[in-house]
């Protein structure tokens, strides 16, 4: 059928335009029904939440006026230190590398990512915003040498600099969070060294020495916090925008959920006006916020294989055709990284099946630990934020990397998972404190191995500890 391929890599408003256009006056008018609204909406909200969640995240931390900095589109914001859990603006995160992050937005042209030569571990995975990864620009893909690379909007036909190397985005805005290892205070100087050195550079601007700073429009996109993630009018009325905003041309999937939303007035070629909506349609929406919401919280803690009572998650850098375990993914972690970057296991229950608390002890015996190419670690969230652990010892994780980590001689290493000081000093070595109240685990393993890829290696049991 070379007439429907042919459609299908126009632009999305184009093409769909070309699709609707001959038969829009056959057409009826889009269906007021309640259980319809109902049904495409839980469709299209687990379709959409991981755009819409890193859409709310460019949003809140680069284009809000109240965001704190001065950092926008286009630019690095860099995170010069390791974070605590003072920090609240991603949920999830690690406590290893220090990061840069930058969302970009490509419709004027490609953006130039320089990376110097460095022996540090380092990854910039670079992702669309339909949170699938594009590339994976890395230490241990791109080496010691860095090198330039031309992050180009999708269709863009021009002429590169010598040297320079194309990256296809699927999306003409997406993001990059660069990650730095840093073992403890005391590296992070040299760390912060090489990122200062890192560069993000507009191709016109290619070869200069000072570079102009970007100045986003923030009016030309439409505002959306935290709180629309679960309003279906700024849901959807956000959604319809940012569909236009930043298409994926060339995707059946897409193609065909524009199909469905056609049929209550949300048709990404069309402005959607939520007051057109029949009360009936109005309610179907709402409920189809309520329950997407819900399914993805639910499909959190079941996303990924289970073993040993661990999530196990390695992470496909194309998931968003798998629409529910990528909403999944976005609620428990957004900007995750593939498996070539990095790997996870999420605890949230002990060997006998029972949520993690700090009302009791816990020990984790790595025997072996995790095969890594870079380093592993085990970090501590509180349950209800999603954060760190406020740490009377200031550890909020524990890793290969960890000063005074206690070893066995056949190089077994246990975790001691308690809301009070272990008394015994070997304890207290390898002790990662656990709030008072409910927890979960993330064991990261960065630049994994084959075994772990394979599940020849797999995470052991929590095991709680009695008395």
């Amino acid at each position: 059928m070379p007439t429907r391929r042919r459609i299908l890599t126009l632009p999305l408003a184009a093409g769909l335009a070309a699709i609707w256009g001959a038969n829009r006056a056959a057409a009826t008018e889009p269906a007021q029904d309640e259980e319809l609204a109902y049904a495409i909406g839980v469709q299209a909200y687990l379709w959409s939440y991981p755009m819409m969640d890193l859409y709310r995240t460019l949003w809140e931390t680069t284009l809000d006026p109240a965001r704190g900095h001065d950092r926008g589109l286009n630019e690095f914001f860099r995170f010069d230190r390791l974070i605590t859990h003072e920090d609240d603006w991603v949920i999830t995160p690690n406590n290893d590398t220090i990061y840069d992050r930058v969302f970009f937005d490509l419709r004027a042209q490609p953006l130039i990512l320089s990376i110097p030569a460095t022996d540090r571990q380092y990854w910039f995975p670079v992702g669309d915003m339909r949170h699938d990864y594009n590339a994976n620009l890395s230490w241990d893909t791109v080496g010691r040498a860095g090198g330039d690379f031309a992050l180009c909007p999708p269709g863009w036909v021009g002429v590169l600099p010598e040297g320079v190397r194309r990256v296809d985005m699927a999306t003409p805005l997406g993001f990059t969070l660069g990650r730095y290892a840093v073992a403890g205070s005391d590296d992070l100087p040299a760390a912060l060294a090489l990122q200062a050195q890192v560069r993000l550079v507009p191709l016109d601007q290619w070869g200069r020495a000072d570079v102009t700073r970007p100045v986003p429009d923030a009016a030309a996109f439409p505002i959306f916090t935290r709180a629309g993630l679960t309003d279906a009018r700024a849901y959807f009325t956000t959604l319809n925008e940012v569909l236009r905003l930043t298409p994926r041309p060339g995707n059946a999937a897409d193609a065909a959920m524009a199909a469905w939303l056609a049929e209550i007035s949300m048709a990404p070629t069309e402005q959607f006006d939520w007051d057109a909506l029949s009360a009936a349609a109005q309610g179907g929406l709402t409920r189809a916020v309520a329950e997407g919401h819900r399914i993805i919280a639910a499909r959190m803690q079941r996303a990924v294989p289970i073993v040993n009572n661990w999530q196990v998650a390695r992470l496909d850098p194309k998931i968003s055709g798998d629409p529910v375990i990528a909403a999944a993914a976005a609620m428990l972690g957004l900007i995750w990284n593939p498996m070539e970057v990095s790997t996870y296991d999420v605890g949230f229950l002990d060997a006998e099946g029972k949520p993690l608390t700090g009302a009791d002890r816990y020990v984790l015996t790595f025997d072996p630990p995790p095969p890594v190419n870079a380093f592993w670690s085990v970090t501590m969230y509180d349950a209800a934020t999603q954060l760190f652990v406020e740490s009377p010892i200031n550890r909020y994780s524990i890793g290969d990397r960890t000063p005074g980590l206690m070893t066995d001689e056949d190089g077994t290493v246990s975790i001691y998972l308690q809301h009070d000081a272990p008394t015994d000093p070997v304890e207290r070595a390898n002790w990662l404190p656990a709030p008072a109240g409910p927890f979960y685990l993330v064991t990261r393993h960065y630049s994994p191995q084959a075994e772990i890829l394979t599940g020849d290696w797999q995470p052991p049991f929590i095991q709680r500890r009695q008395g």
